[in-house]
């Protein structure tokens, strides 16, 4: 049968039942004339009488159980029905002749008529227990309405309902009285299969479709059809044989509850083979909290519907008699309960149940105040009348009671809520808060992740959580299976819609909500074929941290409000203790990098030459400053053109930092190396030149200075990019000394043309090389130092090489008022006069 028209079927059926039950209750309840006769229930039309109400008008008639009602208000009955309709046409009040069957003799009586009421606290209960089974069942199959084990629960429920409600009821006049009970004794018959078949499809179904490979599948499913047939029709047939041999006159046919004794021996082997299935069904679950709900429903149904069954069938009358019909009723209270318990606690069915912990603390705390409350009245209603009650101090010994026992019975109940009912979610809630110590602990990345990763998906029971952080603009994997990407582009759509949930967000739920974004989206279907659920951004109040991608739940933990609430505030820790260790990180490798850029410094400083040797009669000073630790600037002193002479070369590398500190290396390498061979100046600049161009890249080129003594005190200079060299005389005058027309940085171009020129000098002159670190310095307001103010300070300075860079250094730390230099600054003084060293 399909399962759209199962499902249609089996909802009209679950209605019809709750409406007959309905019925039967209404039936009950509605004020009517009386007699106080309860009619035996396994003689249906004998009108054998099985119980007399205490205080009714057949009880002060001298009625008996046992006896037979034979006629009322001097008219033989044909049935139940009829009598019905003769009570209907008197009063409550009216005194009514009935004619009495007992043994042999007939014997004419007066019965006074009351208000009906035939529903005793056992038949209370019955329906109390008959609603809630239903309930669960209905439920279940609200939850899942095509899964084939809950329509069989529904259906066993709806038959519940019906036997409990409409076959135990107390049985009295009327057609409907007759139609109900009937009804409840259908349901009875149905029970046994409708139960044998749940347990055989439950928790794991019965497969009904070829698995992969099979050849047999037809008649695999031909032999399930065949033992279904086979399970529903031996009750059926037994039921239909015995009620046979009842017409027929046959002895010994004895009937329990309106059915057969032989359907509730039927019922017994149903429930034995059923246990038997739903043990073997629970031994090939691999999930431990599956098994675990599976055996909390084989407790309940056995010691559930055990001892109904062993009183029916044993002490039938028990279920007709108060008190002791509660001794067959309360045990089966435990099917309902341990059914709503596996759900909520081990999702049994595949159901997830998200209730408050709250919902459930104020109904125990009222049910305990409740079952306090009737303590205390019984307790009352015994000591009443007694020394005891009598006694001034018995207010205070109740007030004591309820004091000493009321909360610790109350705390008792909660402890055990938590323990058996909401254990998952209560280890759940332990597990994240002590995650999040652990976390917090942590100052190092790994074991952050790691406990992050690692340890969440086995709390939740998911297949895997993920970990991205942003690493140069994109998010990287730091964690999770490789069936997800390894880098995820990092959209702002994205991070702005989840920082607007702050909190874990389902991915359908997000791609609803970045429906507008193409960019999301194809984010989003990266991840869903991966298994993706939730999503959640994580984010320090300074920075974006990352992604944690959490899938969906390989076990039945589901997660509630309280739940999302301690993850959010997990990944609110995670987040700050993620940012402290990325910090710790960047803060070691910049402390790393310091102590590397003091070490390349200290290297770089040790090249460059503590004195300069430049020509008997000349003096010399020499300064190079690195704006950054190191720089591309330097100075160095190289052989001559003659072999006695000297030459004093300074540059200037493109770049700067530690990118412009290796040109400068490579490029003082050069000159160093290749002077030794070619001391003739325009010679090593077009060497250098072609050297440094093959080294590749834009900015592999370097501005350099060569200056050397001539034999008649002047100089020969060479200026390949810098700027122009400036002569202080005696007298303080500054002149610049011309330059080339072609004078292009070293390395520019493949093929470079060098001049040499010279210049005469005056003894007390002075030359002043620099590189353009010192004309463009700045101040806050964003001046340059520039050429002329420059030229003034030189005029300015005093005549020796220290004196004068000395005056310069002073002049630029007075402009840039400590503001960070832009450039390395590099300065060469040379004076004519006295001794050659300086």
């Amino acid at each position: 049968m399909p399962r759209t028209r199962l499902s249609l079927l089996l909802s009209i059926f679950g209605a019809l039942a709750f409406l007959l039950a309905l019925l039967s209750i209404v039936d009950i309840l509605v004020p009517r004339p009386y007699d106080g006769v309860v009619l035996e229930t396994d003689a249906p039309g004998s009108l054998r009488v099985r119980e007399v109400l205490l205080g009714s008008g057949a009880e002060r008639a001298g009625i008996l159980p046992g006896d037979r009602i034979v006629g009322i208000d001097r008219t033989v009955l044909r049935s139940t029905g009829h009598a019905a309709a003769l009570l209907a046409r008197r009063d409550i009040g009216d005194s009514v002749p009935y004619l009495v069957r007992r043994g042999e003799s007939l014997e004419e009586v007066q019965v006074e008529l009351g208000r009906r009421f035939i529903g005793s606290a056992s038949y209370l209960f019955a329906c109390l227990l008959g609603f809630s089974i239903f309930g669960v069942g209905l439920f279940v199959r609200s939850r899942q309405r095509e899964m084939r084990a809950a329509q069989i629960f529904f259906l066993l429920s709806a038959l519940f309902l019906l036997f409990l409600v409409c076959r135990l009821r107390p049985a009295s006049y009327g057609w409907i009285d007759g139609f109900v009970l009937e009804a409840g004794a259908l349901a009875l018959v149905l029970l046994p299969a409708s139960f044998l078949h749940f347990f055989l499809v439950f928790p794991t179904p019965v497969p009904l479709r070829p698995r992969g490979g099979e050849a047999d599948f037809a008649s695999r499913r031909r032999r399930w059809v065949a033992l279904l047939w086979l399970i529903y029709l031996v009750p059926a047939a037994v039921a239909a044989l015995a009620w046979i041999a009842e017409l027929r006159g046959v002895a010994g046919i004895r009937f329990i509850a309106g059915a057969p004794a032989a359907s509730w021996w039927v019922l017994g082997i149903y429930f034995l083979l059923g246990l038997a299935a739903l043990r073997i069904n629970a031994s090939r679950l691999t999930d431990p909290r599956q098994r675990r709900g599976v055996g909390l429903v084989l407790f309940g149904t056995l010691l559930g519907l055990g001892p109904f069954l062993a009183i029916a069938v044993a002490r039938p009358a028990w279920l007709h008699t108060d008190p002791l019909a509660f001794a067959a009723l309360v045990p089966l209270a435990l099917v309902p309960i341990t059914f709503a318990v596996a759900i909520i606690r081990f999702g049994l069915l595949d159901i997830r149940v998200i209730v408050r912990r709250s919902l459930f603390y104020t109904a125990v705390t009222a049910l305990v105040a409740v079952v306090y409350a009737a303590a205390l009245g019984l307790f009352n209603a015994f000591a009443l009348g007694s020394r005891l009650a009598a006694s001034p101090y018995f207010p205070l010994l109740l007030t004591l009671a309820v004091l000493l026992l009321f909360e610790p019975l109350r705390l008792r109940s909660l402890a055990w809520l938590d323990r058996f009912v909401l254990g998952d979610r209560w280890r759940l809630q332990e597990e994240v808060r002590e995650l999040g110590r652990a976390i917090s602990a942590q100052v190092d990345l790994q074991p952050v992740v790691r406990e992050l990763v690692e340890r969440l998906p086995r709390m939740l029971g998911l297949h895997f959580a993920a970990l991205y952080l942003m690493r140069d603009g994109e998010l990287v994997r730091e964690a999770g299976p490789d069936t997800l990407p390894e880098r995820l582009a990092s959209i702002p759509g994205l991070h702005e819609a989840l920082a607007e949930r702050r909190t874990l967000v389902r991915l359908a739920d997000l791609r609803n909500h970045l429906a507008g974004s193409a960019e999301a989206v194809r984010c989003l279907d990266r991840l869903e074929p991966t298994g993706v659920e939730w999503v959640t951004d994580l984010t320090s109040p300074r920075r974006r941290i990352g992604l944690v991608l959490l899938s969906a739940a390989s076990g039945q933990i589901a997660l509630g409000e309280e739940e999302l609430a301690l993850l959010d505030s997990l990944f609110g820790q995670a987040a700050i203790a993620l940012e402290a260790s990325l910090l710790l990180a960047e803060r070691t490798r910049q402390a790393e990098l310091e102590r590397e850029l003091e070490i390349a410094s200290t290297v770089q400083s040790e090249l460059l030459p503590r004195q300069l040797h430049f020509g008997p009669g000349w003096r010399v000073a020499a300064i190079c400053r690195p704006a950054r630790h190191v720089g591309g600037d330097f100075f160095a002193e190289l052989p001559g053109r003659n072999p006695e002479s000297r030459a004093i070369v300074f540059g200037d590398v493109a770049g700067k930092s530690v990118a412009g500190a290796l040109r400068m290396m490579a490029a003082h390498e050069a000159l160093q190396s290749l002077a030794l061979t070619h001391r003739d100046p325009e010679a090593l600049f077009e060497l250098v030149n072609r050297r440094l161009h093959g080294a590749g890249g834009k900015k592999s080129f370097v501005a350099l200075a060569y200056l050397a003594a001539t034999d008649d005190g002047g100089v020969e200079y060479l200026m390949a990019g810098q700027p122009e060299l400036l002569v202080r005389s005696r007298d303080g005058a500054v002149r610049g000394l011309p330059l080339q027309d072609h004078r292009l940085p070293v390395g520019a171009l493949r093929e470079g043309r060098y001049v040499l020129s010279r210049a005469p000098l005056e003894p007390g002159d002075l030359i002043l090389g620099y590189s353009d670190g010192v004309i463009e310095a700045q101040s806050p307001s964003g001046e340059f130092f520039g050429d002329e103010r420059l030229a003034e300070t030189l005029s300015a300075a005093p005549p020796e090489p220290d004196g004068a860079i000395a005056a310069v250094l002073g002049a630029l730390a007075d402009f840039t008022r400590g503001s960070e230099p832009y450039d390395d600054i590099t300065l060469v003084a040379l004076a004519r006069g006295g001794e050659g060293e300086a």
